[in-house]
């Protein structure tokens, strides 16, 4: 008798652990706007999986799925959040990346039902437009650029920086250039080459050193599958770059 009831305890322990998982990631399971015409869908608007989903017709909203992937709706459109992710498992580091993103963007106080929204965010003056060939100076990490881009460096902001000297960790080659007074990209110099993996470090006077690795796509991703590449391939600056641009797009 104890052992049965030691068996149907750990029976229930464990159907219990389930249904907490499956709570959890029904929880995280949110669908972000990041693109509407409709009037009440704001870009921003985080949509539970338990909401309906309305879509006039003539109007259409963009939005990025638990997966990863963005997906646009047209209308007329009418049906819960949960049809636009069935069968979609749940990209966490995306999902992850994307709230932390809306949470320090400008959140606003939640409204009911398929409104609540994070509103979009003001557009920094040093908020780098997206780019799969502009490599920033200023930061850290990884950069995903296009395998016929013609890379070009970013001027970093403040303070100016007049140039910049490109070292190849691997090979320490390294070539210097220098920006325009009236321009904040310059080529990437020719004396280093542009390696897939390659980790450079870059030094402007004045700021710390900056270390970069390059992620060269053969291959650009549809639109749809713009954030769970980058996300994969760790690029969290573009991604970030991507989202807020659409965020801040939406603003008045």
């Amino acid at each position: 008798m104890k052992i049965d009831r030691l068996l149907l305890a750990l029976v229930s322990l464990a159907a219990a652990l389930v249904a907490l998982a499956g709570g959890a990631a029904s929880a995280r399971a949110q669908v972000y706007v990041i693109e509407s015409s409709v009037p009440d869908i704001k870009v921003g608007a985080q949509l539970a999986m338990a909401d309906s989903l309305s879509i006039p017709a003539g109007a259409a909203i963009r939005a990025v799925l638990p997966s990863g992937k963005t997906q646009t709706v047209k209308g007329p459109y009418k049906g819960p959040v949960a049809d636009l992710a069935k069968g979609q498992e749940i990209n966490e580091g995306v999902v992850g990346w994307l709230k932390n993103i809306m949470q320090t963007g400008g959140a606003t106080e939640a409204t009911p039902g398929a409104t609540r929204s994070a509103g979009a965010p003001a557009r920094p003056r040093s908020m780098a437009r997206f780019s799969w060939a502009n490599v920033p100076t200023s930061i850290d990490g990884n950069v995903c650029v296009g395998k016929e881009a013609k890379l070009q460096l970013a001027r970093a902001p403040v303070p100016v920086a007049q140039r910049v000297a490109v070292v190849d960790v691997d090979s320490a080659a390294r070539a210097e250039v220098e920006w325009a007074v009236s321009g904040d990209l310059v080529a990437w110099p020719a004396g280093v080459a542009v390696r897939p993996g390659g980790t450079y470090y870059l030094l402007v006077e004045g700021r710390p050193r900056r270390q970069l690795k390059l992620e060269v796509l053969d291959t650009l991703p549809s639109e749809d599958d713009v954030l769970a590449e980058l996300h994969k391939r760790g690029c969290r600056h573009q991604f970030e770059a991507f989202v807020r641009e659409k965020l801040a797009a939406a603003k008045p």
